[in-house]
């Protein structure tokens, strides 16, 4: 009997091989895809933007007063007469001794009052005597101010600084009870002696007129102490007491003046220069800031029909680029080079220099992402 054996035959290797072709081309695509994803994830831009702000002012004039309907901004126009004297000397040619004269306020610190007539002595600690020009009663535990006195003698010795006196013609210990003291110094012991001329006059009206501002500015303040204000004064009427062409040590000037105070809050003109500044910005590009100090505001007009007064306000401050604006939004970047990024920044209104950096060094262009650019602004002095 003779055996025979079965052959079988082994299934092709080509099936085979040819997935082993798609797993690893798989394979490989998503290496390359995974690569690309990672590259791409790490590509970052940091753009520096370095800006210098640009000076800016504003001066515009407010109208100031109570009627909202008629007035920018709420406040207080208010007026006050005012009458003065003074006396003023000319431009000297040469000196004169005289009497100098002054008050005091004398004092009484016992329990009976003191009668003074007029001429009683006063003497100050230096030896420099002076008289009473007038009879006063001085009562007991008080007081009695403005009491004028004069020197007994003619010459730049009683031209002497604030004192105390005592009274020589009392007994030693009246003195120590009554006395008197001065808080100004007396005047006129040394007279300049000139001729009066159109320019003493004018001068003297000229200080005249803000001697009169000033007494109506402290009048009209202490009615108004919680504000800040701006004073003015109409034509003062002014009558001189003295010759042109005259010699003479001294003349006067007697006038009346109506001086006008306009209150405000301060933080009020803040708020409306502000505005006022803001209107100078050209885009939504800019931010203007205010300065540092505080606006000048000056006296221009005032309107007593309208109870108003026109102020003019002067304020400063600095337009910057804004970190906000369209102009350096991140997407402007995308795609772009380190070349056309910077020259297309150095075109903008105040920028000064830009610094840019990429990330992997070798990239060349801005990511289009936009979590991975990065935009920053920075003010340099």
């Amino acid at each position: 009997m003779v055996s025979r054996r079965k052959q079988t035959t082994l299934p092709s290797e080509q099936p085979v091989r040819f997935y082993k072709f798609i797993a690893l081309t798989f394979l490989f695509l998503t290496i390359g895809l995974l690569t690309v994803v990672v590259l791409m994830s790490s590509k970052r831009a940091t753009i520096n933007i370095m800006t210098k702000p640009s000076p800016v002012d504003v001066t515009a004039d407010v109208q100031i007063g109570a009627d909202k309907n008629s007035a920018d901004i709420a406040g207080i126009v208010a007026t006050t007469t005012v009458q003065l004297e003074r006396s003023y000397q000319p431009t000297g040619s040469r000196n004169e001794p005289g009497i100098a004269t002054g008050v005091v306020t004398m004092h009484n610190d016992s329990g009976v009052s003191q009668p003074l007539v007029a001429t009683t002595r006063l003497l100050t600690a230096d030896g420099a005597l002076f008289r009473i020009k007038s009879s006063v009663t001085v009562p007991a535990k008080g007081t009695v101010e403005n009491v004028e006195v004069y020197a007994d003698e003619e010459g730049e010795k009683g031209s002497i600084g604030p004192s105390r006196f005592t009274v020589p013609g009392l007994n030693e210990e009246k003195q120590k009870v009554i006395y008197a003291t001065s808080d100004t110094p007396m005047s006129g012991g040394v007279k300049t002696i000139g001729i009066l001329s159109d320019a003493d006059v004018e001068r003297a009206k000229k200080e005249f007129q803000a001697a009169v501002v000033q007494e109506g500015q402290k009048a009209l303040q202490d009615q108004h102490k919680d504000y800040d204000a701006v004073f003015s004064s109409s034509e003062v009427q002014v009558e001189v007491e003295g010759e042109v062409g005259k010699e003479t040590s001294g003349f006067t000037l007697r006038g009346t003046g109506t001086v006008v105070g306009v209150f405000y809050k301060k933080e009020d003109v803040r708020t409306w220069a502000d505005t006022q500044l803001e209107k100078r910005v050209i885009s939504d590009a800019e931010i203007v800031r205010a300065g540092g100090g505080e606006p000048s505001v000056s006296f221009l007009e005032y309107q007593p029909d309208k109870h108003t007064a026109t102020l003019r306000v002067f304020a400063d401050g600095v337009v910057v680029l804004s970190s906000e604006s369209k102009q350096i939004e991140k997407s402007i970047f995308f795609g772009k080079t380190k070349d056309e990024v910077r020259r297309y920044l150095l075109s903008l209104d105040h920028v000064q220099t830009v610094d840019i950096k990429f990330s992997p060094a070798w990239i060349q262009t801005v990511p289009h992402i936009h979590d991975h650019v990065t935009v920053v602004v920075k003010e340099v002095e």
